[in-house]
């Protein structure tokens, strides 16, 4: 049976609004004004019933283990954890029965604020402990979306919480976006997306991500090999200096003038330039930028670490800021 599907808006005193689903407890709208006008800045399907068969996780919360865990399976205090293999040999996002699949709770809510929350077993997901999930968003006057994602469990378990909505800024496609990034490493990756413990500057893309450069352009001039070769760019970026508020990426439209900046307190950032998306969508309409821990962290014994200790509490805050370039 289909979970029922239930939406919140938030709205603040300069007109934004903001659209939760408690499927995935995913973000499925923004809209700034923009020249008077509400301004869609989110990828979305045309019909809430649509997200039931959703496979491209579209503003949904991933986890409890967002990206992949190669060969689905890893192995915690001499026990080996085997998990749904949904992405290949690998799981993705948690797999099949992940958070973004599931129907949170609606805890409470107000007009500029929404706490979901959701239980989960080993029985569910594959992932031990019995686990509480709670992730709140909170519309701010000065048009931020901060968002809060915990974590507890009763037994060691690996976390790792992420946000993926598709970023569009109210443009036809993403790749006429701007795309600044406070990175000058990412990941190495197999083809089919895990690490292979090699770090690679940034430099090697052949053009510089930290001062701005246009989607497609990154894209189509890119230097390294893979991203040229694989529909555009789906890497694990490492934050300059990471912490608590650290400015993660900044994404500006030239045609309306919007500029989002992302502040988290994650180590990395999957930048996902939407390559693989299919109807009702197009290649490369929305870009996804995914603050989180380092891709493959329970199998990586040089990665920081992902496991959470019975009773300690997960935290991962988000901020989404939007402005205006004014006239």
């Amino acid at each position: 049976m289909s979970p029922a599907i239930r939406t919140v808006t938030l709205h603040n005193s300069a007109g934004m609004r903001v659209t939760l689903m408690n499927l995935g407890a995913r973000l499925i709208s923004i809209k700034v004004p923009v020249k008077g006008e509400l301004t869609e800045m989110l990828l979305a399907y045309p019909n809430l019933n649509d997200y039931l068969d959703d496979s491209f996780y579209v503003g949904a919360v991933c986890g409890p283990v967002c990206n992949r865990i190669s060969n689905a399976q890893f192995s915690l205090a001499e026990v080996n954890y085997q998990l749904d293999a949904n992405a290949g040999d690998h799981c993705l996002h948690g797999g099949d029965n992940g958070l973004s699949q599931r129907a949170w709770q609606i805890e409470r809510h107000t007009d500029q604020e929404v706490v979901f929350t959701l239980q989960s077993s080993q029985h569910d997901d594959g992932f031990p402990g019995n686990r509480c999930f709670t992730v709140s968003y909170r519309l701010t006057d000065d048009n931020s979306l901060q968002i809060d994602l915990q974590g507890q469990s009763d037994q060691m378990t690996p976390i790792n919480l992420t946000l993926h909505p598709y970023f569009t800024l109210g443009d036809s496609t993403a790749e006429n976006l701007s795309l600044t990034l406070n990175s000058s490493s990412f990941l190495a990756r197999t083809d089919d997306g895990i690490p292979t413990r090699d770090i690679i500057p940034a430099s090697a893309l052949g053009q510089d991500i930290s001062s701005g450069v246009v989607v497609k352009a990154l894209i189509a001039n890119s230097q390294y090999p893979q991203i040229m070769s694989d529909s555009g760019i789906d890497h694990c970026f490492i934050v300059d200096q990471a912490g608590p508020n650290k400015l993660g990426a900044v994404l500006k439209s030239s045609t309306n003038g919007v500029t989002l900046r992302l502040y988290s307190n994650q180590p990395a950032l999957q930048v996902y330039s939407g390559g693989f998306l299919k109807q009702p969508f197009s290649p490369s309409q929305g870009i996804c930028l995914e603050p989180q821990a380092y891709v493959d962290a329970p199998n990586q014994p040089d990665f920081p670490p992902i496991f959470v200790q019975t009773g300690q509490e997960y935290r991962h805050n988000t901020i989404l800021q939007f402005s205006i370039r004014p006239k």
